[in-house]
């Protein structure tokens, strides 16, 4: 079981949602066509706190999670998601369960992508969905080894200008996402093939960047 979301955190940690191949992100009922405009753009960081990797109920939690990337000014076009930029470095500090130590190797770059029209409505007003795609983690513990990869979803928020990765976004997604395990070795069925983990974050980006999507 700890594996389980060890393997939720890695995953993501490479993330995450949030960090990457494998885009696990399909239609829900009908694609929907979004036009998103960014502003404040340009080369970001972004820091997190707690992040937590869930898998089957276990928890894995890492004290700090940061990124780096890109997120062009502009206006961008198509059905969700649409892609609005890239996490060109994702790494984690003090990642602990109750299992040993984890080596984690994130292949390819995550991307950042709309997922639904900015909401004008109350407290979630500024919001956007939000996903994470293209993820891919191989990961590494004690007699265990296996695969993370697919999209982690969230939202993003013009007024604190965090993205919140979580399974239950505030702002709804027109695409699915979801991340999954593959390519277990060992692991002693703590982790198995087809497992899906969540990730949960709060980043803070360090330019204001304002995303309104319609």
């Amino acid at each position: 079981m700890t594996m389980r979301k060890r393997a939720g955190t890695v995953l993501f940690t490479a993330a995450a949602a949030v960090a990457l191949v494998g885009i696990s992100v399909g239609p829900a009922l009908a694609a929907t066509s979004l036009k998103v405009k960014v502003s404040g753009g340009g080369s970001y960081t972004a820091t997190a706190g707690k992040t937590v990797l869930s898998d089957n109920g276990v928890n894995v939690t890492c004290t700090k999670s940061s990124a780096k990337g890109t997120l062009k000014n502009g206006t961008y076009k198509g059905k969700a998601p649409v892609k609005l930029g890239t996490v060109s470095k994702l790494g984690f500090t003090s990642c602990s369960s109750i299992l040993g130590p984890v080596t984690n190797q994130v292949v390819g770059t995550p991307v950042l992508n709309a997922n639904s029209k900015t909401s004008t409505k109350g407290k979630t007003n500024g919001d956007t969905a939000a996903v994470i795609t293209k993820v891919d983690v191989k990961v590494s513990l004690t007699g265990c080894s296996f695969t993370v990869t697919g999209s982690a979803p969230g939202y993003y928020s013009n007024k604190t200008h965090t993205l919140y990765m979580t399974p239950k976004p505030r702002v709804t997604g027109s695409a699915r996402a979801g991340l999954v395990v593959s390519k277990v070795n060992g692991c002693a069925g703590v982790v198995k093939n087809g497992d899906k983990p969540t990730y949960t974050a709060s980043y803070k980006v360090s330019r204001k960047v304002v995303i309104k999507s319609s």
